[in-house]
């Protein structure tokens, strides 16, 4: 299976680069334009669904590719049944004319084998066949795990790791990520570009296991398929992993690893490639990059990317909930010139995201998260989270999303584990500043004042433009005796924020108790902000 796709630009990377003519048997297909030609000229434009199907059995040429399979591929965002495959195969077999029977074999109530060898392209490094399109969306293949020693043991804790990391990374809907039942069957050391090319990949993963004592060495190495250049390698060294709890919780240790470091390969390619002209996909990336710096000219360059990414592609649920997202740092960073609309384009934005998919957790806990800052409306906030969890019961942001409400509701033993927990996911998080955030607002409710004060510092030094990070800081702070530092961070907040007055952001706040509500107001008074 394959995450589910967006559309078709960037879509195709051609056999020959000269003309984006794939030739196999006794026909070609240009990639770019969806034709099929046959050798005596007659031309047959494939439908979408048809195009998918036949690059799919290229890719997997040789070998049986089930129906199961196509389903998962083709269809990934739509529920069909067999028919549709049928469909498909017959549109491939007329097209291909006689030669269409002998090169595209049915096994019978199993699927179907394509016995065509593509031509060559010109001489140089091997070309990847095209991949099903998603919208520009790369594509991350996960090799079996290397045994150090033979150990039946170790080999049940990597086929679990390796379906623990394709499940983490289906989750986070970006990068896309082939099903552990293709790469299974590939030995753990295959080179780099057979694998892509196999595949249909651009970044592939490969790593081993090592079992010293009571102690599991995983090691882990991500490479851009194209020229197997190594964007990351790590090693974990683990007290064991003896169930399925902890083998999930360190894929998707591991997967939160990998995401990041594709984003950062793809926007700096993009940007090497094709600089003022990148995609929907690139433009998200971009706007990512520029919302972490939190620095208020770039923050709303990054609104303006944003939404010319949800023009170009309106079907991209990811580029939707970080639309919602920057409406709602907007507001929280105090920037916004009309809270109102900005309300309206955080929920309108959320809303689109989760119309196109209705399980994609980050939507549906960030939508939680106001809920309960905006609103108070604690009660939907807790219902999105538990829809959140279900479908990505492992993902860090999901987590972190969910721990400041349950601090408002002065449940403050599960506001900390549920941050706490979020930054064991992805203790690298690029927007680790925010996690950090959430755990001193969570040690702040607890009346835990020091840890507090702790966690506000590392979120302050990661990042010292996060006014929310700055404001949990000067409460905790002052509440250990640290007044001096809290005034400093007040300072910074004045600078960032010159509007902002105690008294309206107190009637905002969204501790449940008053009490609390009033006592972080004094300590913001009484550290130079004004009332």
């Amino acid at each position: 299976m394959v995450a589910a796709g967006q559309d078709k630009e960037g879509l195709r990377r051609r056999m020959d680069p000269a003309a984006g003519i794939v030739r196999f048997g006794g026909v070609s297909l240009d990639t770019e334009r969806g034709v099929l030609r046959r050798a005596d000229g007659e031309a047959t434009t494939l439908r979408p669904k048809t195009l998918d199907l036949l690059l799919l059995l290229l890719r997997q040429r040789g070998r049986l590719v089930t129906r199961n399979e196509i389903l998962d591929t083709v269809w990934s965002d739509v529920t069909v049944t067999d028919d549709s495959i049928t469909q498909c195969i017959v549109e491939l077999r007329r097209a291909m004319g006689a030669e269409g029977m002998a090169m595209l074999k049915t096994v019978p109530r199993r699927g179907y084998i394509l016995e065509a060898t593509p031509v060559s392209a010109p001489a140089g490094p091997p070309a990847l066949l095209p991949v099903p399109g998603f919208g520009g969306v790369p594509v991350v293949a996960v090799l079996p795990f290397r045994q150090v020693q033979p150990d039946p043991a170790l080999a049940l804790v990597g086929e679990g790791l390796l379906d623990g990391i394709v499940g983490a990374l289906a989750t986070l809907r970006e990068p896309i990520v082939i099903s552990g039942n293709s790469t299974r069957g590939l030995a753990p050391d295959a080179p780099v570009q057979e694998a892509a090319r196999r595949l249909g990949a651009h970044y592939v993963t490969s790593g081993s296991l090592r079992q010293r004592g009571d102690r599991l060495r995983v090691t882990l190495e991500l490479a851009e398929a194209a020229s197997a250049t190594v964007l990351l390698q790590r090693q974990w060294d683990l007290a064991g992993v003896d169930t399925f709890e902890a083998e999930d919780e360190v894929a998707s240790v591991i997967a939160q690893a990998i995401a990041p470091r594709v984003r950062e390969a793809e926007l700096a390619q993009a940007r090497r490639a094709r600089p003022g002209d990148l995609g929907a996909y690139h433009l998200l990336l971009e706007a990512r990059q520029l919302v972490f710096r939190l620095e208020r000219r770039a923050f709303e360059d990054a609104g303006g990317l944003l939404r010319r990414a949800v023009a170009l592609d309106r079907g991209a649920p990811s580029t939707l909930a970080a639309l919602a997202d920057w409406h709602s740092l907007r507001l929280g960073q105090g920037w916004s010139d009309d809270p109102e609309g900005d309300r309206a384009g955080l929920e309108e934005a959320a809303q689109a995201a989760l119309a196109l998919d209705g399980r994609h957790p980050r939507a549906l806990a960030m939508l939680g998260h106001n809920r309960a800052i905006l609103d108070r409306g604690y009660d939907k906030a807790v219902e999105l989270f538990d829809r959140a969890l279900d479908a990505a019961p492992n993902d860090a942001e999901t987590w972190m999303w969910s721990s400041p409400t349950y601090a408002f509701l002065g449940e403050t033993t599960e506001a900390v584990r549920r941050a706490e927990r979020a930054i064991a996911l992805s203790p690298e998080d690029p927007l680790r500043f925010r996690y950090q955030c959430f755990a001193a607002i969570a040690h702040y409710a607890a009346e835990d004042f020091e840890r507090s004060a702790s966690w506000a510092r590392r979120s302050v030094a990661a990042n010292p433009n996060y006014t929310s990070g700055l404001r949990i800081g000067i409460g905790a702070l002052m509440e250990i005796g640290a007044a001096e530092e809290a005034r400093h961070m007040a300072a910074r907040v004045r600078a960032l924020e010159p509007d902002f007055r105690v008294t309206p952001f107190i009637e905002r706040q969204a501790f449940r108790d008053e009490g609390v509500r009033r006592a972080y107001a004094r300590r913001l008074v009484e550290a130079g902000l004004p009332a």
